[in-house]
């Protein structure tokens, strides 16, 4: 259904919305900026959302898959970053992946490939190498290879704003 307004009525709403009280922001700005600064968040150092998304695609294109299943996998990757290294992953924060595909796993990339449904844990070291435990549900635990798969973090509120800060930044300066 389509409704259509004239430029009359669009102002109205508008005004009304600005002029309505519950729609205001009580976020404090201070705690917030607080709690961003106290954070470890140097991997997103000078990183804004184009470079967040253009380390997606760079991951994704070392898969070598075809350019629509590329973009499906960006797509439904935004809010993710990828994550490179051990040390930038947090705790308690969504995971996803795609399990990098190899000779002897046989592997075929498909959109079933990317994999959601995991809260990092922990991060342990063995002799096999780094494994990732997530939690999927109330009992569901499970260890993902981190050398064997592609992981994508979903980015905090924390996170996002942080970029969104660099973006400005940038855009700033830019002009």
């Amino acid at each position: 259904m389509v409704i259509r307004m004239n430029n009359e009525t669009f102002q109205e709403i508008f005004e009304n919305a600005k002029a309505d009280p519950t729609l205001l922001s009580t976020i404090d700005v201070d705690k917030l900026l607080d709690k961003i600064e106290g954070e470890d968040n140097h991997y997103l150092e000078n990183k804004t959302l184009a470079d967040v998304s253009k380390d997606i695609f760079d991951a994704i294109a070392e898969l070598n898959i075809d350019t629509e299943l590329a973009e499906y996998f960006c797509t439904r990757l935004a809010g993710y970053r990828h994550v490179e290294r051990i040390c930038d992953l947090k705790n308690g924060r969504q995971l996803c992946w795609i399990k990098r595909p190899t000779i002897s796993n046989g592997i075929i990339i498909n959109k079933k490939n990317l994999t959601y449904g995991g809260i990092l844990v922990n991060v342990k070291i063995d002799d096999s190498g780094v494994k990732l435990l997530c939690r999927a549900g109330v009992k569901l635990f499970f260890n993902i290879k981190f050398d064997d798969c592609l992981i994508f973090q979903k980015l905090s509120m924390e996170e996002q704003l942080v970029i969104m800060s660099y973006d400005y930044i940038e855009n700033e300066t830019i002009l």
